[in-house]
């Protein structure tokens, strides 16, 4: 588990998350139809929470559950939010596009948004685009994008590297492990 500076721990590195997340859900899913490919978002989107719910209760996090965002893991413990998700399965870029901006004001050491791309790359451009406008990042906080494509999952993460504004912020792709994200 990474520490993620100011917000604590996620009790999951981004790396974990992706992995996992997506070979759950494709799991779940087996050969349903894409929503970018003009299948059902509804079935999509239950696995997408029933996944999230499954992954959050495994690592002791006692709320899982929309609030403010489309999903949190939350521990009473400590009072802590270790994950907010935003999950946008319309193939409107802009509609996902504002999905992502409400993450960037979640106090949480891992943010997620998921959603269903024919292309990818242009809802990763958008987002490096409106976290360079920013001033407020945390250092160490994260980003994750998960895009379910026609082909495979492509993910892309960014860590703020400093507090503040920094308008060289860019998404790297996060190999994932294929083998176990399509079995």
């Amino acid at each position: 588990m990474a520490k993620h500076g100011l917000f604590g721990d996620a009790g999951i590195s981004s790396q974990e998350f992706a992995d996992e997340f997506t070979r759950r859900v494709l799991k779940k899913m087996g050969t349903s139809t894409l929503p970018c490919c003009g299948g059902e978002k509804k079935p999509w989107s239950d696995q997408i929470f029933n996944v999230l719910k499954e992954m959050g209760n495994l690592r002791g996090f006692d709320h899982n559950y929309e609030w403010l965002v489309d999903w949190i893991w939350w521990s009473s413990e400590n009072e802590h939010m270790a994950l907010a998700v935003e999950s946008e399965l319309d193939t409107n870029a802009k509609e996902i596009e504002e999905d992502f901006q409400k993450l960037t004001v979640m106090k949480c050491p891992l943010k997620v948004l998921i959603y269903s791309a024919v292309d990818p790359s242009e809802m990763k451009t958008r987002a490096e685009k409106y976290l360079r406008k920013q001033d407020q990042h945390v250092k160490d906080e994260e980003y994750l994008l998960i895009a379910f494509t026609p082909t495979q999952p492509r993910c892309f993460r960014l860590t703020i590297p400093v507090d503040g504004r920094n308008n060289e912020l860019a998404f790297e792709p996060l190999q994932l492990s294929i083998g176990e994200a399509t079995a």
